[in-house]
């Protein structure tokens, strides 16, 4: 008799892999490892991620997501943007995931949603449609990922740490009210004027 197929292994599998790393980081996530923590075999998980790098994709989603999660009750950019670097503090392997390749998932237009929440959370309180504001979205994240990195050196006093906090949070506060002096323009159209 065929052994029936278990349902919920992929949901193991992922939640597996997604405690592991964020426990203890990339080098703790070996295929082994995420097959034994999930209660299956090494073999049977290839079968649904053919490599690491397929496993890590979709963790990235995920922690994505918990970042949303994080920042999605925000009532303002600047609420916004101290939940985000709370949550790259408290989640450092999550941050590493969001933040490696998230030049190439901007490139590539993913869909990245605390990103596009900021940008909605600046329409809200700048006015202007959203793509007006995605310049200051992208320094608000340059930011809050320069300041993230500083965060987690391994050398980094508390009172040091504290510091760095306050300046991001307030140069975050700065870019966004110096927008509200100078509101949003939509952009001029490249072609001749007749």
């Amino acid at each position: 008799m065929p052994r029936k197929a278990d349902a919920l292994l992929e949901g193991r599998i992922l939640d597996a892999a997604y405690r592991i790393w964020s426990e203890r980081g990339e080098d703790a996530l070996t295929m082994r490892a995420v097959a034994r923590a999930a209660r299956t075999t090494t073999p049977t998980l290839y079968e649904r991620f053919s490599q690491k790098s397929d496993l890590l994709t979709v963790l990235r989603r995920r922690a994505r997501l918990n970042l949303f999660s994080a920042i999605q009750t925000s009532r303002s950019p600047l609420e916004a943007c101290r939940r985000a670097l709370d949550f790259f503090v408290a989640h450092p392997n999550d941050y590493r995931l969001i933040s490696e390749d998230w030049a190439i998932a901007f490139a590539g237009k993913e869909h990245m949603p605390s990103f596009e929440f900021i940008k909605r959370q600046l329409v809200s309180q700048l006015g202007g449609a959203l793509g007006h504001h995605t310049r200051l979205a992208l320094s608000l994240v340059a930011l809050l990922h320069g300041t993230a990195t500083l965060l987690h050196s391994s050398d980094v006093h508390k009172k040091i740490s504290r510091d760095f906090r306050h300046a991001c949070i307030h140069a975050c506060q700065s870019l966004v009210r110096a927008a509200s002096s100078h509101p949003a323009r939509p952009k001029r159209s490249s072609s001749p004027r007749r």
